[in-house]
């Protein structure tokens, strides 16, 4: 039984039906007639306005795996903006710090941006930029955390092209902010990197404990070729130690103390398609939610529970809260000599706290007046 993936476009000023198909083997290719349409094909009418000014595509070419086998912008996209008389340019990264590079320099108004990667190519743009002017983002999600176009109900990226060229709306996206202590540095395949000298901002997720050591110990060469599974086998080298970060969180006057073994705080309502982190999320609304618990609890038990529809909500032992726009978040974290104890994730990218005694983290929803960032839906 074949497993292909085939979407239909029916390009109505060129009369055109155009196949984009995903085989059975995850290769991509495209088809195009001059068929009558039918009743399947998704019918374009016209290009999309964000289409029509300049777009770019970044390509993150080490992001996800196995994306020399299934190059869905050579086979897919550069053919089909080619028929769509679409023009776009094609950046594709180098180092890790193409992308932030890229935005630095970027100073087109009205432009698109088009992401062939994961959550974390769109942090490092964001983090990047030094422009306010209008620029519309898409996700097509090709990395191992696309929890930002899971939440626009993106699941694979045959359907995020074909989204793409059919969609007709955009909202704000909003992003957060953490100020983390000074001397704060990024860590890649837990080595250090470059130092973190101003805010940073995240759109998707920042956590602790668990979930962020999971990411970190995952980030080396010979776990990223698993792909997704490479969370699950980080997961259980974890586990063989005591999960115990010890902090405090304290949201305007209340207090809830650690020490913790799991702390999350998103925007997004999934990190993978069965994964239901915060089940009232909504990444076009200005709004978070923590999620946490205890050290002391079984881990494994409530990862299940969220698998199960986001169930984990309703146990007891579980925090789950919604951080309101003018709440003042401060987290107070101890006894941080050990490098696992000041890891953080942001949008996928690991950062460390500076190895002093104790640190304050303090996280702000912002009202986005300094940047014109939005995201086509």
């Amino acid at each position: 039984m074949s497993r292909s993936t085939t979407y239909s476009i029916y390009y109505k000023p060129k009369s055109l039906r155009i196949e984009l198909i995903q085989n059975e083997d995850s290769t991509f290719q495209l088809s195009e007639s001059n068929s009558e349409k039918s009743e399947k094909d998704i019918i374009i009418n016209s290009i999309p306005n964000f289409l029509q000014n300049k777009v770019y595509i970044i390509d993150s070419i080490n992001s996800g795996s196995g994306r020399l086998k299934k190059n869905i912008y050579t086979e897919i996209i550069d053919p089909l903006f080619s028929l769509l008389d679409i023009n776009h340019e094609y950046f594709k990264t180098t180092s890790p710090n193409s992308i932030t590079d890229f935005a630095s320099n970027f100073k087109d108004e009205n432009s698109t941006i088009i992401f062939l990667s994961g959550d974390t190519s769109i942090n490092e743009f964001v983090n990047g930029l030094s422009t306010k002017n209008k620029i519309n983002i898409y996700p097509i999600p090709c990395g191992t955390g696309n929890s930002l176009a899971l939440s626009l109900g993106l699941t694979n990226q045959l359907q995020a092209v074909a989204h793409l060229i059919s969609s007709t709306k955009n909202s704000p996206l909003y992003t957060y902010e953490i100020e983390l202590p000074s001397n704060s540095y990024y860590l890649i395949q837990n080595e250090p990197k470059s130092k973190i000298n101003k805010p940073l901002k995240f759109i998707v997720v920042f956590s602790w404990a668990f979930h962020a050591s999971l990411v970190a110990d995952s980030d080396t060469p010979a776990l990223r070729k698993f792909g997704i599974e490479r969370f699950q086998i980080a997961a259980k080298k974890n586990l063989e130690s005591k999960q115990e970060y010890e902090g405090d969180l304290k949201i305007n006057n209340e207090i809830i103390k650690g020490p913790f073994a799991y702390f999350v705080i998103t925007s997004a309502q999934k990190f993978e398609p069965t994964f239901e982190i915060s089940p009232k999320g909504k990444i076009l609304d200005n709004d978070l939610y923590l999620i946490a618990f205890k050290s002391g609890l079984d881990i494994m038990e409530i990862m299940m529970q969220v698998y199960d529809k986001g169930n984990h909500i309703n146990n007891s032992n579980v925090i789950y809260k919604k951080i309101e726009k003018n709440d003042k978040i401060e987290l107070d974290i101890r006894n941080s000599k050990e490098l696992n104890q000041r890891r953080f994730c942001i949008d996928g990218s690991i950062i460390a706290l500076p190895e002093t005694e104790n640190h304050k983290i303090t996280i702000k929803i912002k009202d986005d007046s300094d940047l014109n960032l939005y995201i086509i839906q």
